[in-house]
């Protein structure tokens, strides 16, 4: 075998280099993937609070409606439901803005007001206050029942991108690596499986199957990121 040249050793290493210069860029590109994934699950965790706190708030107009009625100070009450609907506002802006310590904080602090809301009416010897919330909540069924479908509905979609796109990024991640030489065997198999699981699932899939099937895919998506570190390792062993 003949001698290499100091010039053609050096060209190795600048192919080598090269080969594996894109790894770190690609192991971030897993990382990122995973991080828009949670940011758009935030925003579904809003909807599921905002819902809720829809129905609080109809609860809590049948109290301070029925304390109206028999003249008790409601003050104290509609401080409290004012307040609740300001923490709303404030946590629509935290999952738009992808806070998530500031929305999960708001979520305790609403569970909080709904406490004390709930404390002061047990205060009082009023009568009828259970029956007061069942009237509020059936004469607002209609929009409670519309607000679940809908809030259903946004969900829906929103795991579903947020699948696809993680699907899409793999794929990419998955080429780049094949191209620089790595076994990609395994990796391709678990994009597959997901594959052919998401396409069973459809926006008229109920909510439970697209929760499991989203929870499926995102440790399949977790195990791919350990193929792909590993083949990232291995790629920087042989070069």
């Amino acid at each position: 075998m003949g001698k290499i040249s100091k010039n053609g050793a050096i060209g190795i290493v600048v192919i080598s280099l090269l080969l594996i210069a894109g790894v770190p860029v690609i192991l971030s590109e897993t990382q990122e993937d995973s991080d828009k994934l949670a940011d758009d699950l935030l925003y579904s965790r809003y909807l599921t609070f905002h819902q809720r706190k829809e129905l609080a708030i109809v609860s809590m107009d049948g109290i301070i409606d029925l304390y109206k009625e028999n003249g008790i100070s409601t003050s104290e009450l509609t401080a409290l439901k004012a307040k609740l609907n300001d923490i709303d506002s404030e946590a629509k802006n935290a999952a738009e803005t992808i806070n998530r310590n500031e929305f999960y904080s708001l979520v305790e602090e609403s569970r909080e007001v709904i406490k004390s809301f709930r404390e002061l009416v047990k205060e009082s010897d009023i009568e009828g206050k259970g029956e007061a919330v069942k009237s509020a909540v059936q004469d607002n069924k209609e929009y409670l029942t519309g607000l679940k479908a809908e809030t259903t509905e946004v969900k829906k979609d929103i795991y579903l991108r947020a699948i696809d796109n993680r699907l899409e990024k793999l794929e990419q991640i998955s080429n780049r690596l094949e191209i620089k030489g790595a076994d990609v065997t395994e990796i391709d198999e678990k994009i597959d499986e997901i594959s052919i699981n998401r396409s069973n699932i459809s926006k008229d899939s109920d909510i439970d199957a697209l929760k499991e099937f989203h929870q499926n895919a995102k440790e399949g998506a977790e195990e791919i990121r350990e193929l792909i570190k590993e083949a990232i390792k291995e790629l920087k062993e042989t070069k």
